[in-house]
């Protein structure tokens, strides 16, 4: 998936909390914006969970969101 397309994702409003589905078949969930940090530069995204564990994803591995 491209970056681009995660942050507008990620700012729609409505918000709608979100699954990222990664290749590997995990799923990490965000209930909240906060959950997904976008550097400015690159192409990874941070998912939180709700217990605070990060988790870093490169885009490139997110089949959906």
């Amino acid at each position: 998936m491209c970056i681009d397309e995660i942050r507008q994702i990620n700012r729609a409003q409505p918000f709608k909390p979100f699954t990222v589905r990664a290749t590997n078949g995990d799923a990490l969930h965000g209930p909240h914006p906060d959950f997904l940090l976008i550097p400015p530069v690159g192409g990874t995204v941070i998912i939180v969970d709700q217990k605070g564990c990060m988790s870093l994803v490169d885009a490139a591995h997110i089949t959906k969101l």
